[in-house]
This record gives C-alpha cells, sequence and structure tokens, in this order.
C-alpha cells in the first residue's frame, strides 16, 4: 500500500453493494461435530455420518475461521474503509437461506461478502441506531449457488445496559463433566402427514445456561469477543456482566426444528433478537407450524419459534422445511 491510508469512507446508503474479498471454505468433519455439540445437536447426521450435513446456522463461522466478517474486515479493503467501529457491534439477527441441498464435510466451497442494505433508526434502549446487513454469498468452485448469510450488525449510540442482579453474578450456576445438555433430543421427528397448522412438540426447557456453555459456542463458532467470558471486559463496555451470543440460542432454536423436521430438509432459517440472555438464565424454547403448503412439486412447511425467559420475550426464529 506504500504506506498511503484508504480514504474513510462516511456510512450511509452510498456502502450498499461494497464487496469484500474472495475467501475458501472448509467444511470439515471435526468443526461440524463440533459446532453441532455446542448447539445441543446430537442428531446422527452431524455425529454418525461420515460426511455430516452441516446444522443451520454453521456457515457463520467461515467469517471467522477462514474469512471475516465487518468487524474483522481486512483494513485494506472496501469494508475497512467505512468509518466505523464495528468492534462494539450487537447482533441483531442473521439468516442463512439454502438453495438446495445443504453442504456436506468435505465440500469445498468459495465465499464473498458485500453489503446489502445500510438504515438508520430510533432504538428501544441503545439511542440512534446505524444497521449494516451483510450478505455472505457460498458457491461451489464451478460457480453453483449453494448458501446466503445474512447478518444484521447493529451500532448503537450507548451499550444497551439491562440490569442485572449482583447475586445473579456471585450465584452463578457451574457446568459439571458429565452434565446432560441432550434436552432436545425430546424433539422426534414428524412426517408431513402428522403436522398441524398451530401445533408443535412443545416447550424444551433447558439447564440454567453456563459459562461454560456460552464459551464452548465461542470455541466452535470462532466468535471470541472478551464480553462473553471476561467479567472485566464486559463491565468496561457498560455491560453488568457477562452475557451470551444471541446465536448460540438462535443454534439452538435450530437445532429444536431439525430434530423435529430433518437437518437434511432445512432450506431457509431465520433469527432476531430482543433481549439479553445472562448466565443462570433458565430458557424454554418452541415451535409450532404456521403454514403447510405445496411448490414446484415439493411439500413446504413453514414454522416459528421462541425462546423465553420466565415468560419474557427474548428472541424469534422462522424457518422453511421440504418435506
Amino acid at each position: 500500500m506504500g504506506g498511503k491510508s484508504m480514504a474513510r469512507i462516511k456510512p450511509d446508503e452510498s456502502i450498499i453493494g461494497l464487496e469484500g474479498p474472495v475467501y475458501d471454505v472448509d467444511l470439515e468433519r471435526g468443526r461440524i461435530r463440533q459446532f453441532a455439540k455446542s448447539i445441543y445437536a446430537f442428531h446422527p447426521a452431524y455425529h454418525e455420518e461420515s460426511k455430516p450435513v452441516v446444522p443451520p446456522t454453521f456457515l457463520m463461522m467461515a467469517g471467522y475461521f477462514y474469512g471475516y466478517i465487518l468487524a474483522r474486515a481486512p483494513r485494506d479493503s472496501a469494508f475497512g474503509s467505512i468509518d466505523e467501529d464495528f468492534t462494539t457491534c450487537a447482533d441483531g439477527g442473521q439468516e442463512f437461506v439454502f438453495h438446495g441441498p445443504l453442504p456436506r464435510a468435505g465440500d469445498p466451497l468459495v465465499a464473498s461478502t458485500h453489503m446489502h442494505d445500510f438504515k438508520e433508526k430510533q432504538g428501544r434502549r441503545g439511542g440512534r441506531l446505524r444497521i449494516y446487513v451483510t450478505c455472505t454469498q457460498f458457491h461451489t468452485p464451478g460457480g453453483r449457488h449453494v448458501a446466503d448469510w445474512f447478518e444484521w450488525n447493529v451500532k448503537t449510540s450507548h451499550s444497551p445496559v439491562q440490569s442485572l442482579d449482583e447475586a445473579r453474578i456471585r450465584d452463578r450456576p457451574y457446568f459439571m463433566k458429565g452434565d446432560p445438555r441432550d434436552q432436545f433430543n425430546a424433539v422426534g421427528f414428524q412426517d408431513w402427514d402428522a403436522l398441524r397448522e398451530g401445533e408443535g412438540p412443545g416447550s424444551i426447557v433447558m439447564p440454567p445456561l453456563t459459562v461454560t456453555d456460552i464459551v464452548a459456542y465461542q470455541y466452535a463458532s470462532g466468535e471470541d469477543g472478551p464480553t462473553h467470558h471476561d467479567d472485566g471486559s464486559a463491565r468496561a463496555c457498560g455491560y453488568p456482566g457477562i452475557y451470551s451470543m444471541g446465536m448460540l440460542h438462535g443454534g439452538a432454536l435450530a437445532t429444536y426444528a431439525v430434530n423435529w423436521l430433518g437437518p437434511e430438509n432445512i432450506r431457509r432459517f431465520k433469527c432476531r433478537f430482543v433481549e439479553m440472555q445472562f448466565p443462570g438464565d433458565v430458557l424454554a424454547y418452541r415451535g409450532w407450524v404456521v403454514r403447510k403448503y405445496e411448490q414446484d412439486n415439493n411439500r413446504m412447511v413453514d414454522i416459528e419459534l421462541d425462546f423465553q425467559r420466565d415468560g419474557t420475550l427474548l428472541g424469534n426464529a422462522w424457518a422453511t422445511f421440504t418435506l
């Protein structure tokens, strides 16, 4: 670069369409299994197949392990020139769209990210918000479009702080080796004829969330932000203590969904988050059928899911399956 720095770009609608560099993605079997375990997914399709299919939210790890995310874009790239500190952005939600059968371990992919959308709005807790929506497209080396990953990066004018009783921090539950995290196994597969609109498998309540659950997901996904495992870092950033990544629970909702309707059958999964989650939270996950229909000679099912803490909604998800 000859010592010259790139001109800074003002964050406005003119950044829509900016593109980052292309990178290769290695779908390695061990990473798939580790990621599945971190979102409480123990389906044989992930753990017993020689070429396991990827979990619905797995491709997000590509940006951490093989390429880049907005907060870690190459400095000499178009994203690196945007005049914004993306390291403090909140995760507003993510979406994964598959244009056919899901990729499997060993399938070579090529990825690139572009700025899909940008908008500003007034938030409920974080003041004025700037919302950056990126889209990472995944193709085979031959050019077939395999999947899209959309990420909503939300920049707040101040930390959207929520109160947390000091006793919640002092008396956090902890994880012991051997503690079960297989509660989603209770969700069994249902075929087309068994599905009824407005109905689902019922609520699954997980044990209290622990720091180990959070760190296991960080390790598997590559999302290593210190505010998720270091109290000092969390408090320095204006939070009451360690808090969870929303995508841990987005992934858990996806586990609920694929146990119910089949890991190979999902074609779309979208999630968003409305409240923070903390160690000690007892979270309940549920889902229900929204619509059954036929499209292009395929049987399709749309479902909705959510997760709650003591009746308070923390996040939603929507998914489409082909049966």
